[in-house]
């Protein structure tokens, strides 16, 4: 494999809404990159986002992107049901990847990519960009810091909930073409086998809204927490309890048909509590809020502000600096996205069971 240099050429896979908001005009704006091809497979849409970002090559399909020898890493954002598969492709070829999660609609199929990656020496990483929102940031190093000095006590509880509704927050700035969108296989038929066919398109919503929650609880906790309950009543409610060290976790998650997006994480203390409430994604240079009530200190009551910023774009920094060998750990790595896939299916397969 060459080596990159300080200025790696990305290619990017997909120009849709979140392709250009959440990605392209992110790396834009970084001078540590190059915006150098573009495959799309909507003609007009292509020409007309390569013309805004000064993308010098373009291509219909993927399959030509990948085997320019000047591609460097390429940002995979298609349709979640072609992810496995436009991935696959992209390390066969000997590149890096950075793909939207999840990464496959399953965990056999997550297992393959990461071995794939891992057989050629590349970094894959996968989007929960949560984990670089400064906001989390600080909450972590409170968290660490809180275990470590046992200054709140022992921890005894988390709940967590993600209610997914309207969080695109007058996000604008994309260009629109009116063709019709590429021809998709269903998600659904990427769920396990061991689903019916009738929770299939559940557990596919089910991996795509709440594997960022999964992810951030086990950012928190350094390790995976098993399972011990889960009821799924409708598409729109559902809970799982998990635990790990005797702390028992308690998740809900669901949809909710407002303007707003409620995600949060509660870590309950013997004497304390340390608060995280996420922002909606799409909801530019606002980070999570954080909250530590210390019951000790007169009952104090901290709020953190974080400096006005972006996971989405963090996230970009992040990526490039990985691929210049600026950073060596590699926190939104295919293997830890595996692991989300694998805590879903437990959940669900406490359903089955």
């Amino acid at each position: 494999m060459k080596t990159l240099s300080n200025k790696p050429k990305l290619g990017f896979i997909g120009a849709g809404f979140i392709g250009q908001i959440a990605h392209l005009d992110n790396y834009a704006q970084l001078n540590t990159c190059e915006l150098y091809a573009l495959a799309e497979m909507r003609t007009d849409l292509r020409e007309q986002v390569s013309r805004k970002y000064g993308i010098g090559k373009t291509f219909a399909h993927h399959d030509e992107l990948i085997t320019d020898p000047d591609v460097d890493a390429i940002i995979v954002v298609t349709a979640r049901s072609h992810t496995f598969e436009v991935v696959f492709d992209c390390l066969q070829a000997n590149k890096h990847v950075f793909s939207e999660k999840p990464m496959a609609g399953n965990a056999e199929q997550a297992e393959i990519l990461v071995q794939l990656a891992k057989k050629k020496g590349l970094i894959y990483c996968v989007g929960y960009m949560k984990r670089l929102d400064e906001g989390v940031e600080k909450a972590k190093s409170l968290f660490d810091n809180a275990l470590k000095t046992q200054s709140l006590g022992k921890l005894l509880q988390i709940s967590a909930k993600c209610y997914m509704g309207d969080s695109y927050c007058k996000a604008s700035g994309n260009i629109i073409s009116h063709e019709s969108r590429p021809l998709m296989i269903d998600e659904m038929l990427l769920a396990p086998d061991w689903l019916d066919d009738d929770r299939k398109p559940d557990f596919a919503r089910y991996l795509n809204v709440h594997s960022h929650i999964l992810n951030l609880i086990r950012f928190f906790l350094n390790a995976t927490p098993s399972v011990e309950y889960f009821n799924y009543l409708n598409p729109l409610a559902h809970v799982a309890i998990l635990s790990i060290d005797n702390v028992l976790i308690n998740l809900e998650t669901g949809e909710v048909q407002q303007r707003d997006w409620q995600e949060s994480c509660t870590f309950v203390f013997e004497r304390g509590q340390l608060i995280l409430e996420l922002p909606p994604a799409l909801l530019r240079n606002v980070p999570a809020r954080v909250t530590l009530i210390d019951n000790l200190q007169n009952a104090e009551k901290r709020i953190f502000q974080p400096d006005w910023s972006w996971a989405f774009k963090r996230q970009a920094d992040y990526f490039v600096r990985l691929l210049c060998n600026q950073n060596s750990n590699n926190i939104i790595s295919g293997e830890e996205a595996l692991i989300d896939i694998q805590l879903a299916e437990s959940i669900w397969k406490k359903m089955v069971n």
